[in-house]
């Protein structure tokens, strides 16, 4: 069964294709201080060349409300640990690895940014291609190839904060349930100044899987000595792409589930 797109997604991603002429002449805007990912959608743009970005995630498993004092609301249960390393070839290319302890889910992946907004041209756009594999025993399609166009595009006026709206249609051969599994991930990220950051992310629900969720994270970020520090809030534990295209996490989560996690992440340069 295949996921369809939605009429607004659609509508809106040809909107900001299909707009006015681009020149290589015109300066870009500044990029996303956190580089190569939103929250678990990973942006349009690539790490700096010669750079190192070094990333961890942490998902606790229990929703804050299943707990209760006496396991600080679920801060004392397992968590999911994430570890990624992303590596810049060019100022426009790179190449990542993410390897998730929930099933043991390695992600390998290059990006190349195609275009990069400036005064004249009106988004950002960049390709992403790898494939996830799921190295626990017995899994059932434990090599996962996928495919994702990333669009974004900054909004800013006066001193106000920078507005960046994210879509990145994509496709996953497999994910829990579903063997072609399609969906659009629709970012939102809100810029103050001093390095601070409010960051919205939702995957639509399949509609055509019975029992898909629409999962939902929210994040507070913050820039400190080089490092930024990401306070997630969402329902889903999913942190790869085989895992969260699908809304069918293979861990279970509900459209009510609220799970504290967080994101560090610190490049370093050559």
């Amino acid at each position: 069964m295949e996921k369809r797109m939605t009429s607004a997604p659609l509508a809106l991603l040809l909107l900001i294709l299909f707009a006015p002429p681009l020149l290589a002449q015109d300066q870009p805007v500044r990029r996303d201080p956190l580089g190569t990912r939103l929250i678990n959608t990973a942006t349009p743009y690539a790490v700096e060349r010669h750079t190192l970005e070094v990333m961890f995630t942490h998902r606790f498993q229990q929703a804050i409300q299943d707990g209760d004092s006496h396991n600080l609301w679920g801060l004392d249960s397992g968590a999911d640990v994430g570890l990624g390393l992303a590596w810049g070839l060019t100022s426009r290319a790179d190449v990542s690895v993410l390897r998730s302890s929930f099933q043991e889910d390695y992600e390998l992946a290059g990006k190349l940014l195609v275009l990069e907004q400036s005064p004249r041209r009106p988004v950002s756009l960049a390709a992403r291609l790898g494939i996830d594999h799921l190295g626990r025993v017995g899994a059932v399609d434990p090599s996962r190839p996928f495919a994702q166009v990333i669009v974004s595009r900054r909004f800013k006026r006066g001193n106000g904060p920078a507005i960046d709206l994210q879509l990145a249609p994509s496709w996953v051969r497999a994910t829990e349930r579903l063997r072609n599994a399609f969906n659009v991930p629709v970012g939102l990220a809100f810029s103050f100044p001093k390095g601070r950051a409010i960051e919205i992310e939702v995957i639509p629900k399949n509609r055509d899987l019975a029992g898909s969720v629409t999962a939902w994270h929210a994040a507070f970020s913050q820039t400190v000595g080089g490092h930024v520090f990401e306070i997630v809030l969402g329902n889903s534990r999913a942190v790869t792409v085989d895992q969260a295209l699908g809304g069918d996490f293979a861990g279970g989560f509900a459209s009510g589930d609220v799970r504290l996690g967080f994101n560090l992440i610190r490049n370093f340069g050559f």
